[in-house]
This record gives structure tokens, C-alpha cells and sequence, in this order.
């Protein structure tokens, strides 16, 4: 009865860091999406009288990766809230969001360099070290 108290005890310690990783990480993409969903509202109401054919088609896409990018986020912000509940509790979880969530903020740089935006880089590269982190911390427990 100790020794299953201690493992236990032990998992939950192991537990620490990926559970306050997955914390920051959820916090992190609640903003994005409250952020990106405030980019999306300001393109919607830009008016698109006088403006150019060719404008007018990239203010679209823009319109349409925003709003992609607000519902994923939000998507990826829900599933980590729920991972850290696991995780609170001392549910090992599987690393297959984790590694989704690499993919997609890999994208997310992607986009922003391709779009000029090099400042919209860094915060994606960092939500990918943790991810990465929690991947590897994950991964010692199994």
C-alpha cells in the first residue's frame, strides 16, 4: 500500500512540469485567439469601396486565414485547459496534441515570414520549444 503511495507521489512530481507547461501554453493560445479574432472583426468592418481588384482578393485571404487561425487557436487552447485538468489529477496524457500543436504553430511561422511579418515569429517558435519540452518530459514517463 506505501510503495503504490509512492509511485503515486512520484508520478505527480513528474507530472509538475508538463502540467504548468501545458498551462502556459493554454493561457498563451486563449490570447492568440482572443487577439486574432479582434484582427478578424477590424477586417470585416474595412470597407472595401475604391480599393483595387487585386487588394480586394488579399484583403480576402486575409480574412479567411485570420478567421482559421482565430478558431484554431481557440480549438488548441480548449484542448490544453483539458490536458492540464488531466494533469492536475495526475493523468498521464498522450503527446499526439503536443506534437499537433508543433505542426501547427510551425505553420503559423510559416505564414508570418511568408508574409513579411517577422515579428510574428517569435512567440510561435517559443509555444514550440514547450511543446517540444512537453513532448520530451512526456516521453520519460513511459
Amino acid at each position: 500500500m506505501e510503495n503504490q503511495l509512492d509511485e503515486k507521489a512520484v508520478l505527480r512530481a513528474q507530472l509538475t512540469n508538463p502540467r504548468w507547461m501545458t498551462l502556459t501554453l493554454a493561457i498563451i493560445c486563449t490570447l492568440f485567439a482572443l487577439f486574432t479574432l479582434l484582427g478578424v472583426l477590424v477586417l470585416f468592418r474595412l470597407s472595401s469601396e475604391g480599393i483595387k481588384p487585386e487588394a480586394l482578393h488579399a484583403l480576402l485571404i486575409a480574412k479567411i486565414l485570420a478567421s482559421i487561425f482565430c478558431i484554431l487557436y481557440a480549438i488548441f487552447a480548449l484542448l490544453l485547459f483539458n490536458n492540464f485538468s488531466k494533469l492536475r489529477k495526475g493523468i498521464v496524457v498522450p503527446k499526439m496534441l503536443y506534437f499537433a500543436l508543433s505542426v501547427f504553430v510551425i505553420l503559423s511561422a510559416a505564414n508570418s515570414i511568408f508574409s513579411g511579418q517577422l515579428g510574428g515569429v517569435f512567440l510561435p517558435l517559443i509555444i514550440l520549444l514547450f511543446a517540444i519540452k512537453i513532448i520530451l518530459d512526456l516521453g520519460k514517463l513511459k
